[in-house]
Formats: C-alpha cells, structure tokens, sequence
C-alpha cells in the first residue's frame, strides 16, 4: 500500500512539474531557416534545422516602439515585457506601420520568438536587427515596434 502511495505520488508530481522550466537550464526550441539551393538550372528552397537556447528573461534587453499612432502602446508593451521578467529600456515612439515586427541582435532569435509570443505579434514578424530599426536600439538584443495591428493599449 505505501509503496503504491508513493509511486502515485512520484507521478503526480512529474505531472505538475510537467509545465515547470528549470532556471538553471533554458529550453531549446528548434529553429527551421529557409536556405536556397542552387542546382543548376533549377534553384530549390530546402529548410535548414538549428537548435536555440531561449534565456532567461532578465538576461535579455528590450525595446518597444510605438508605431501603432495610438498613446500609450509602447508603454503597455514594455509594462508586459516587465512583468514578464525582461530588462526593459524607455518605450519609444516610432515612425507609423501598418503590422508589427520584432527585431533582434546576432543569436537571440529564440528570444525574439518569446517576446512576439508576450506581445501577440505573429513569428513570421520577426527579422535580423537592422542598422537603423527606427527607434535608438542602444544596448537592446530584442527591439519590437508595434504598428497598428497591434492587440495591446
């Protein structure tokens, strides 16, 4: 009998912690990057596979811009941003778009990934930082800009 009261026990506890991330170690997520292929004549698109280690919020700085033409939606996005764990810079308005995009540095794509999840903007929105991304970028890895597809304010 208690043999049986702890093995039940031992699976409802890997049940609960199930949903658990370890700070200690990030989850990988794995990366698909469209690469073209050049065989002669014909050039076709084949999906190359990486695996990326998303970190731990606090180890990543970010930036929101309001492109949206609406007060106040750069200040909710960096307010979620915070709440969420992130360091986060002064929000920043930015020149108007019509959708969305997050921008990152070198190798925090998966982390850009995390902040467009946070922010209801689409994965497919997410781009390599640009020289100029319209707003200071400063020491941010993640940049996002909100346009007027945005959910949030």
């Amino acid at each position: 009998m208690a043999l049986a009261l702890l093995f039940g026990a031992r699976a409802l506890f890997r049940t609960l912690n199930d949903g658990i991330v370890d700070a200690e170690k990030p989850p990988e997520i794995t990366v698909a990057t469209p690469t073209t292929v050049d065989s002669g004549p014909t050039t076709t698109a084949e999906a190359t596979t990486t695996t990326a280690t998303i970190r731990i919020p606090g180890e990543v700085t970010t930036r929101v811009g309001n492109g949206a033409q609406r007060g106040g939606i750069a200040g909710a996005g960096t307010s979620l941003l915070e709440q969420a764990g992130y360091v986060t810079l002064s929000p920043k308005n930015a020149p108007p778009r019509p959708d969305s995009i997050i921008y990152y540095a070198e190798s925090y794509e998966a982390d850009a990934m995390q902040v467009a999840r946070l922010l209801g903007v689409a994965e497919t929105a997410i781009a390599p930082m640009p020289p100029d991304a319209g707003i200071p970028i400063d020491d941010a890895q993640v940049v996002a800009i909100l346009g007027r597809d945005t959910t949030l304010g």
